[in-house]
């Protein structure tokens, strides 16, 4: 045989039968994520979700692996998306070992994330963002539990822990994010009256008491808002308790809720609107 000829390649049924096994792999696991994961995991974001306009998912892992109910790795991009009210612009987030019900889930069945797992991303978010999700639940908590240490020891002293914060507003600039808030405190005053006082014409009272107060030049900067009827508490046999809400400035309730409780006092007297027992109020910071 000439030596100087080029030497053929002989390919042996071990190499032809790993070579049908990694097709064959491959085919499976583009099912398996195609037919089952990847519609499953998207309707699962997405019902986490309070908005989202666009949503990319990509899934990655081996057919063994998968069929487990454990996924590598999972990478999710999307835009304009709202999450427990925090606006988001952009997001891009990865997540590691992922355990899922797949047997359900192959069935038709719902997915569920069996166990915690760790996620690594980056968000874009805009000033419009960042005020908008100052309503969020849980961006206040956060705000809250940063800024409690910050205050001034004289102030923070007398406050009731966790604080109230209103009029927040967010300016972002170059390295730099301002935020502006203002402290507030409350009061609930529980008012006991007759069972047979006309209720529409007490809750009436209360009302024309608060707004005596909001409109008279000595307390209006005391008060933040209109007093808030919370509920009818309880009825019995011989009376009915009201429970009313008014939010104020920081450490002036105590003030206002005097003023408040002597004014629907006069009121409540001049109408023939009897009170059983002492008004108490609850204070709140």
């Amino acid at each position: 045989m000439d030596k100087n000829l080029p030497r053929m390649h002989q390919v042996s049924d071990s190499d032809v039968v790993d070579q049908t096994q990694e097709e064959i792999s491959t085919k499976r696991k583009s099912r398996i994520v195609s037919r089952f994961l990847s519609p499953a995991l998207q309707f699962w974001l997405k019902s986490q979700l309070e908005q989202v306009e666009q949503l990319e998912v990509h899934i990655e892992g081996g057919d063994r692996q998968i069929i487990t109910g454990k996924i590598p790795l999972v990478s999710v991009a999307g835009s304009n998306v709202i999450f427990r009210g925090l606006h988001l612009t952009e997001v891009k987030l990865s997540a590691t070992d992922i355990r899922i019900n797949i047997g359900q889930i192959i069935k038709g069945k719902q997915l569920k994330v069996l166990e915690s797992f760790p996620i690594f991303g980056r968000v874009k978010l805009l000033q419009s963002d960042f005020n908008a999700s100052l309503k969020s639940a849980l961006l206040t908590q956060a705000i809250v539990e940063f800024l409690t240490p910050l205050l001034p020891p004289d102030f923070i002293g007398d406050l009731k822990q966790p604080i109230s914060l209103y009029d927040q507003k967010a300016e972002i600039s170059k390295g730099h994010l301002s935020l502006l808030a203002k402290v507030m405190s409350k009061f609930d005053e529980k008012i006991p009256i007759n069972l047979d006082t006309d209720l529409s014409k007490a809750l009436k009272l209360i009302k024309k008491v608060n707004n005596e107060l909001i409109n008279d030049t000595n307390w209006r900067n005391e008060i933040l808002n209109y007093a808030s009827i919370l509920a009818v508490n309880s009825v019995s046999q011989m009376e009915v308790e009201i429970t009313v809400r008014v939010k104020t400035r920081p450490k002036k309730q105590w003030n206002v809720a005097r003023e408040f409780c002597y004014r629907l006092k006069q009121n409540f007297d001049s109408e023939n609107i009897p009170i059983d027992v002492t008004i108490t109020s609850k204070y709140k910071i």
